[in-house]
């Protein structure tokens, strides 16, 4: 089954391999709040002021946090497990504001 997150709006990059997901409502992160659960649940490989790239320790995926919440899938072996990848990250960063 799918997961589903009402939360955010999925669509198929230009490149047509990646998929974005973009939240209803705009997110503010605070990426050095985060950073611990961050390297706990994914490989970070790049860290910068604006954007993270994370690489997903169970598979190839790779996911682009920016700072307002938009994500980029790449690698997916499928466009479900894009989008329960990205409802993933996104149940960590409520996790972790509460």
């Amino acid at each position: 089954m799918l997961e589903s997150d009402e939360r955010l709006i999925f669509s198929l990059c230009s490149d047509r391999l990646s998929i974005e997901a973009i939240p209803k409502r705009p997110l503010r992160i605070d990426f050095d709040g985060i950073k611990k659960e961050l390297e706990e649940k994914y490989r970070v490989l790049m860290w910068t002021p604006y954007f993270v790239v994370l690489g997903i320790t169970s598979g190839v995926e790779e996911i682009t946090l920016r700072k307002d919440g938009r994500m980029i899938i790449r690698k997916a072996v499928s466009d479900k497990t894009a989008r329960s990848e990205a409802i993933r990250l996104l149940r960590l960063l409520d996790a972790v504001a509460k």
